[in-house]
């Protein structure tokens, strides 16, 4: 029993500080201190535990022998209660997840096509670099797949002009080198071939300086009937946002950091706005934007790097969100899912499509990462096609 006792506190245990790395992520704090607190954390999830079982041998804890009688500090003992109550409603979740588990009433249909790519063979669109190509070879790195997939979305007040409009979903591209450049320029030729009306891509593009220059060669070519669109995440902090967003620019793409546009798209009203929170304030002001027709549109689209801008989504009447940020968890551990999730909701909404009326919420896994290795996720590029819920 106490031994049973010691590994359910020891998931409560995990799950407090993992939980922390989740949600200091989300936050706008300085990267530094981000840093910090992560690896301090990283740390905690060792050490405590060693130090609490040498703790529990001095006192006479034997793992095989009988129940031991010792008392604990209050202070050890209250940790244990806060790690016992985690671990219960952990797990209490987890099995009311799985057992109440229903398809998503929008989501009409999902295919999906897993592929490697092109220039996945050899891991050559992988950087020089000897730890890098070592991540790249490890087994099970899914880190030059891509899944593309087609996901139809009902959307309740979708007018019929607009019944059958595609978006391209891209996401957390992150530019670092470390994934060369072919590999984003397959990615771009795989969205072209769908032809869309839209594209959006949802933040974390580049993470260096000295890739800002790949803008023009890898999302020049990118294109769609109605316009390419974007907003920026956290790690485009890291570079010279202005020169970003100029070299976006002039690549053809439009910015939607903090504002939104009108589109007319076949003969219907569409409203894009972007929301780049808590990175790059303010989110775009709606105030003066089309207002509801009897008939329910226009239809409003937002692009956000984080999804834990849902309820700014829903408060203010979006039909549909796109977002990215948790890369689907980049590790996913069979039966458990995704564990690190930089969201104020943990893993709550890692990836995939979600409905809080109005707005119906699609998460992007995203096509690569800082560190390049991905777990049971593969990158993601995703078409929705928008369907009228009359249909």
């Amino acid at each position: 029993m106490d031994l049973i006792l010691l590994s359910v506190a020891l998931l409560g245990h995990a799950v407090l500080w993992i939980g922390l790395v989740n949600r200091v992520h989300a936050t706008s704090l300085p990267r530094r201190l981000v840093g910090k607190i992560t690896w301090l954390s990283l740390a905690a999830i060792v050490l405590i535990p060693v130090g609490f079982s040498f703790s529990l041998v001095r006192l006479g804890f034997r793992p095989m022998g009988p129940t031991a009688s010792f008392s604990l500090p209050k202070s050890a003992l209250a940790y244990l209660v806060i790690c016992w109550v985690l671990a219960v409603l952990v797990l209490e979740r987890w099995a009311w997840k799985r057992l109440t588990h229903r398809p998503v009433d929008v989501l009409w249909s999902h295919r999906r096509q897993p592929m490697k790519t092109k220039l996945a063979e050899g891991n050559r669109a992988v950087s020089e670099d000897h730890m890098h190509h070592l991540l790249a070879h490890l087994p099970g790195n899914q880190i030059l797949q891509i899944d593309v997939a087609e996901r139809v979305l009902a959307m309740p007040r979708l007018d019929a002009s607009l019944d059958g409009l595609s978006i391209v979903h891209l996401s957390d591209l992150h530019f670092t080198g470390r994934v060369g450049k072919a590999f984003f320029q397959e990615v771009v030729q795989l969205s072209n071939e769908l032809e869309p009306d839209l594209v959006a891509l949802t933040g974390d593009l580049v993470d260096t300086d000295e890739c800002i220059d790949w803008v023009p060669d890898v999302l020049g070519p990118l294109v769609a009937r109605h316009g390419v669109y974007f907003v920026l995440g956290n790690h485009d902090l890291r570079v010279d946002t202005n020169r970003l967003r100029r070299m976006l620019g002039d690549a053809g793409l439009i910015d939607l950091g903090g504002r939104w546009v009108e589109r007319p798209i076949n003969g219907s009203s569409v409203v894009l706005a972007g929301n780049e929170l808590p990175w790059f304030p303010p989110a775009a002001d709606m105030r003066d934007a089309p207002a509801r027709g009897a008939d329910g549109g226009p239809l409003r689209v937002l692009l956000s790097h984080s999804p834990d801008q849902l309820d700014w989504a829903v408060a203010l009447d979006f039909d549909l969100m796109l977002a990215g940020h948790l890369h689907g968890g980049q590790f996913r551990l069979p039966l458990i899912g995704p564990i690190l999730a930089p969201s104020r909701q943990g893993v709550r909404y890692a990836s995939g499509i979600f409905h809080h009326e109005p707005t119906i919420l699609h998460v992007s896994r995203g096509l690569s990462g800082e560190v390049p290795i991905r777990l049971n996720c593969p990158p993601e590029l995703t078409e929705l096609i928008l369907r009228s819920a009359d249909d």
